[in-house]
C-alpha cells in the first residue's frame, strides 16, 4: 500500500508534467487546446469522431495560422508553409506517424529512410510516368466501358453511383496492377470491396500514438477488443490478397508478355546501380497501390459528381464545354479519347476537378514532418524548434478564407479560370508535394478525367434527392456518407 508521501510525490510529478508540457515545452508558445498539449489521445479522439479536419478548421479560426494539436505537433493553414514543410529536402523528415501503416515492409508512402526512398523512387518512377501509363490506357477504356454498360442497363431506374464508382476503381486497380479480374462490377456486392477504411483508420490510430510505437503494433493482436481485432483482420485480408497476386505474377514465365504495373516493377532497375526490387519490396508497394489507388479515386469521383449534380451553373458550363469540345463514342465498343492533351482541351472540366480537390479533398490525414535542422527552422514567419512535428491538413489549407476568399465553402470552378486571380494548383495538395508526392498521381488523374468526361458527355445525370446534404466522414481518407442515388438518361447525339 502506498504511503501518503508516495501518493503526494506521484501527484506532484503529475502536476509538474502537466505544467511542463503546457508552459515550458519548446512548443508552449503556440496556441491550442489544453488537452492537445498534454496527450496524443486528444488527436485519437478526434480521429474517432470522423470529423478531425472540420475540428482543426475551427481551431485555426479560433487560434490563428498555427495550432498546437498534439504535445509535439503543429498544424499550419497557410500556403507559405507548404514549401518549408514539404519541399525543404532533408531539413525535414517523415515522422514516425508513418510507421503505423507498415504491413509488409515500408513502402514509398511510409518509408522514412531518405536514401532508401530515393533509390526506390528511381526504381519505380518510369512505371508511373504518363508515357508508361498510355501504353496501358486500354485497361482504363475497358473498365470505363464496363461501367457505361452497367449504367445503361439501369435505364430510367435509380442507382447508387457511389457504389458503381467503387466497383469500377477496384476492378481497374486489379487489372492495372495485377492483371487480375476482381469481378466486383459484375457481382455488384459491396461486401466484396476491400476493407481499406479499416486499414487507414488503424494506421492513423497507431501513428497518432507515436510514443507507443512499435510496441502498440506488436501487442494489438493480443488485446481482446472486438473492434480492434476486426481492424487487424481487415488489414490481414488486404495483405493476403496482395501477397497472393504478387506470388502468382512471380510464378509466370518470364517470356510471357504482360502489361501491368506489377510486371513493370519486376523489370524495374535502379538507373544508377542496376538494383532490382525483391518480391517483398514489390508486395509492399503493390499493397500501397491497392489501398491508395482504388479508394481515393472512387471517393474523389463520388464527391465530384455530387458537386456537379447539386450546382446547376457548374453542370451547365461543363455540359456546354463537353458538347462543344469532345466527341465521345456512341457505343461502349469504340475507343475513348486519349488522355494526353485532354486537360488542355477541357479547361472547365479541369477546373471542376481542381475545385473538387480543394473543397472536399479525400486525403484528410495530417502528413507530419519532423524538423531535423539543427537550431530549427522558420515556417510562415515563425521559428519552429528542432524535433517538432509539423503538418498541413488539406482541408484546413483549402478552407483558409484569407487564401480562397469568403466563399471558400462553395464549389465554384470559375475561381480557377479568372485571369485576375492569384490562385495556383501548387496551393493544392491532393497528392502531397515535393519529392514525397504520390507516385501514382498520374493513374488517379487519368481515371478521374476520363470517367468524368465519359459519363457527363454520355448521360444527363439527375440526383434522386436534389436537396441531399453532403456529409463527409473521414478516418484519414474521406468519403461521402451514404449513397449517391442518381438517374441517368442518354444525351441526344
Amino acid at each position: 500500500m502506498l504511503s501518503i508521501y508516495s501518493i503526494l510525490l506521484l501527484l506532484g510529478l503529475f502536476v509538474v508534467t502537466i505544467v511542463r508540457k503546457r508552459w515550458f515545452h519548446p512548443l508552449s508558445k503556440f496556441p491550442g487546446p489544453f488537452l492537445a498539449s498534454q496527450t496524443d489521445l486528444w488527436r485519437v479522439y478526434h480521429l474517432w469522431t470522423r470529423r478531425m479536419p472540420e475540428n482543426l478548421i475551427k481551431l485555426h479560426e479560433k487560434y490563428g495560422p498555427i495550432v498546437r494539436y498534439g504535445p509535439n505537433d503543429l498544424s499550419f493553414h497557410g500556403v507559405a508553409a507548404i514549401n518549408p514543410i514539404y519541399k525543404s529536402g532533408r531539413k525535414v523528415s517523415k515522422s514516425n506517424f508513418y510507421d503505423g501503416f507498415t504491413t509488409f515492409h515500408p513502402n514509398l508512402f511510409g518509408m522514412r529512410d531518405e536514401e532508401l526512398h530515393a533509390k526506390r523512387r528511381r526504381q519505380m518512377a518510369h512505371s508511373f510516368s504518363v508515357a508508361s501509363l498510355s501504353q496501358m490506357e486500354s485497361i482504363f477504356h475497358r473498365r470505363i466501358n464496363h461501367l457505361v454498360d452497367v449504367i445503361d442497363s439501369y435505364g430510367p431506374r435509380p442507382f447508387d453511383l457511389k457504389e458503381l464508382l467503387a466497383y469500377y476503381t477496384y476492378d481497374l486497380m486489379g487489372e492495372l496492377i495485377f492483371n487480375a479480374e476482381f469481378g466486383s462490377m459484375a457481382a455488384q456486392d459491396p461486401d466484396n470491396l476491400p476493407p481499406i477504411n479499416e486499414h487507414i483508420f488503424l494506421g492513423c490510430m497507431y501513428g497518432m500514438l507515436p510514443s507507443l510505437l512499435p510496441y502498440s503494433m506488436q501487442l494489438a493482436p493480443h488485446i481482446p477488443l472486438p473492434w480492434l481485432q476486426d481492424l487487424l483482420k481487415s488489414r490481414k485480408t488486404l495483405r493476403d490478397q496482395t501477397a497472393k497476386h504478387v506470388a502468382e505474377e512471380f510464378a509466370k514465365e518470364k517470356s510471357e508478355e504482360r502489361h501491368n504495373i506489377l510486371a513493370r516493377l519486376m523489370e524495374a532497375r535502379d538507373p544508377e546501380t542496376g538494383e532490382e526490387l525483391t518480391e517483398a519490396q514489390i508486395s509492399s508497394e503493390a499493397f500501397a497501390f491497392l489501398v491508395a489507388g482504388s479508394h481515393t479515386t472512387s471517393g474523389t469521383l463520388t464527391l465530384l459528381f455530387y458537386h456537379l449534380l447539386h450546382n446547376s451553373v457548374s453542370a451547365k458550363n461543363l455540359t456546354e464545354e463537353l458538347n462543344t469540345s469532345l466527341q465521345l463514342p456512341a457505343t461502349g465498343n469504340e475507343p475513348l479519347p486519349a488522355y494526353s492533351g485532354l486537360e488542355m482541351q477541357l479547361p472547365y472540366a479541369t477546373a471542376c476537378i481542381r475545385e473538387n480537390y480543394r473543397v472536399t479533398p479525400v486525403f484528410t490525414m495530417p502528413l507530419p514532418r519532423t524538423i531535423i535542422e539543427p537550431g530549427g527552422t522558420v515556417i510562415d514567419g515563425h521559428h519552429v524548434p528542432q524535433g517538432a512535428n509539423v503538418a498541413i491538413v488539406n482541408e484546413v489549407l483549402q478552407h483558409n478564407a484569407s487564401v480562397w476568399g469568403e466563399d471558400h465553402d462553395n464549389f465554384r470552378p470559375e475561381r480557377w479560370l479568372d485571369p485576375d486571380n492569384k490562385l495556383s494548383p501548387n496551393d493544392l495538395l491532393p497528392f502531397g508535394a515535393g519529392h514525397r508526392a504520390c507516385i501514382g498521381r498520374n493513374i488517379a488523374s487519368m481515371s478521374v478525367l476520363k470517367v468524368l468526361t465519359t459519363l457527363w458527355r454520355r448521360y444527363e445525370l439527375e440526383a434522386v434527392d436534389p436537396a441531399e446534404e453532403l456529409i463527409v466522414e473521414t478516418v484519414g481518407i474521406g468519403e461521402k456518407k451514404g449513397s449517391l442515388m442518381v438517374r441517368a438518361k442518354l444525351r441526344p447525339q
